[in-house]
């Protein structure tokens, strides 16, 4: 075999193998195509918060996901994600661990969560975009 035929082979495999990736990087990071709504949106990458801890220093680590309704929806929240992750930090950080351990305070973290997006969403974008918040994972340490 030639030198040539080496080069096209390597360059087959090579395009192949990125072809899944170039995919991933123009559609937004693997957010959801258009037309797939109503799904879900997953905020990359997990939100990590400091605690309030006299002891030690404590953080909370949560993987998030947004339901959302419209591909639109979609959209603004992909625009508006500094703010959105502004807004959690916000009103997560601070808190002691022991006011976010228990399954009520998840519940209660969580509806606030969504009113205070939806509120600022509606604000800065005209929508509410976020139908609801849900936690995929939630580690205090």
């Amino acid at each position: 075999m030639r030198c040539t035929d080496y080069r096209s082979i390597y360059l087959a495999a090579l395009l192949l193998c990125l072809t899944p990736t170039l995919g991933l990087a123009s559609s937004g990071g693997g957010e959801k195509a258009a037309g797939t709504y109503p799904g879900y949106v997953k905020l990359e990458p997990p939100l990590v918060v400091n605690l309030a801890s006299q002891r030690r220093a404590q953080y909370l680590k949560a993987d998030i996901q947004f339901f959302i309704e419209t591909a639109h929806d979609a959209e603004l929240v992909a625009l508006h994600m500094p703010l959105i992750r502004d807004r959690m930090i916000t009103l997560i950080g601070g808190r002691a661990a022991d006011q976010l351990a228990s399954k009520e305070a998840r519940e209660q973290l969580r509806t606030e969560l969504l009113a205070k997006l939806r509120e600022t969403m509606t604000q800065q974008a005209g929508a509410p975009a976020i139908s609801a918040i849900y936690f995929t994972g939630f580690l205090i340490q």
